[in-house]
C-alpha cells in the first residue's frame, strides 16, 4: 500500500512491480493504447449521461413538467426541451 501512495518500493515483488510500471510507462505503443482506451472511455461515458439526461425530460414531459422547469432541472434550454418532446410525441 506504501507503494500506491507513492512511497519507495519496498520488498522484492514490490521492486519488481515498479520496475514493470516503469518500463510500461516507457513503452510508446502500450501508452498510445492506455490513451486510446481512456478517451474511448471517456466517450462511453459521455454518451451514458446524455442518454440518461434524455430519458429523465422524456420521463418528465410524460408526468407533465412543464418545459421550463424540466429546462431548469436538466441544465439545458427550453428550446432544446420543446424539440426533444416534439420528436416524442409528447407536445
Amino acid at each position: 500500500m506504501r507503494y500506491v501512495d507513492g512511497k519507495a518500493a519496498e520488498g522484492v515483488f514490490v521492486q519488481e512491480v515498479d520496475e514493470e510500471v516503469r518500463r510500461v510507462k516507457q513503452h510508446d505503443e502500450t501508452r498510445r493504447e492506455y490513451m486510446t482506451l481512456a478517451m474511448e472511455l471517456k466517450r462511453q461515458r459521455q454518451e451514458g449521461i446524455a442518454e440518461g439526461t434524455r430519458n429523465m425530460i422524456l420521463a418528465m414531459l410524460q408526468k407533465g413538467f412543464s418545459a421550463e422547469i424540466i429546462a431548469d432541472c436538466a441544465q439545458t434550454s427550453v428550446e432544446y426541451i420543446i424539440e426533444l418532446g416534439k420528436k416524442n410525441h409528447l407536445l
